[in-house]
């Protein structure tokens, strides 16, 4: 994540799924556009010149991605405004913080099963 823009918050889970380990990281990730949809398109472009291919496209809300590298490796990128971190003070707070505006933002959650 740090290759396609400035981490504003992470987050790190754990957890089972049946037997299966489930580890999710959750990012708010500073790309640069000047619009939601432009910062969408910059972070898609980014993640895709670095191995990583479009599963599924929700066009101008989220997609989700595939490695090619990493086995059960999958992420979805989502407009931050329709994300659930958007709605959560500590990343209300760290983009405060860092006066970032909210329509550079992507929200990024990656996931890997063990």
């Amino acid at each position: 994540m740090r290759k396609i823009g400035t981490i504003v918050w992470e987050k790190r889970q754990e957890g089972m799924m049946g037997a299966e380990l489930v580890v999710t990281h959750a990012f708010v990730v500073n790309v640069g556009g000047d619009t939601e949809e432009e910062s969408l398109k910059k972070a898609v472009a980014s993640l895709r010149s670095h191995s990583w291919t479009i599963s599924v496209d929700g066009s101008s809300i989220n997609v989700f991605l595939e490695s090619s590298k990493w086995k059960d490796a999958n992420l979805a990128v989502s407009v931050f405004r329709h994300s659930e971190e958007s709605n959560l003070p500590e990343v209300r707070e760290a983009i405060k913080r860092q006066s970032v505006n909210t329509g550079a933002l992507v929200s990024v959650g990656v996931f890997q099963g063990s």
